[in-house]
């Protein structure tokens, strides 16, 4: 008798082009909209879009919003504190691209 395991692996197929709403982002991201609300008063997640129900998000803030729960799931952090931690790590992202630009001049 085989004993292998079967992994199953269950995942959502988004085009990286379209633009979600807020219905469909909580959906992904399995949090409540006020959840995702109170972030974007917090300036964590910039929708586009006016008012709530013109609110469109783009396919890097399912990946933003996953990271998000990780830092409040792991630190405990509030989400004044998951701003502070988010906008650092923004930052360390941006000089490790600007670092890697200046490193490689070839592929400039």
């Amino acid at each position: 008798m085989n004993s292998e395991l079967e992994k199953i692996y269950q995942g959502i197929i988004i085009d990286e082009e379209d633009d979600i709403n807020l219905v469909q982002l909580c959906n992904y991201c399995e949090l409540q909209q006020e959840t995702v609300i109170d972030m974007v008063n917090e300036g964590i997640v910039e929708p586009l879009g006016q008012s709530k129900v013109e609110w469109r998000f783009s396919f890097t803030t399912v990946e933003r919003l996953k990271r998000i729960k990780r830092l409040q799931r792991d630190f405990d952090l509030t989400l004044p504190g998951v701003g502070l931690a988010m906008d650092l790590l923004d930052r360390i992202e941006k000089l490790e691209r600007m670092l890697q630009y200046y490193e490689n001049p070839s592929k400039k």
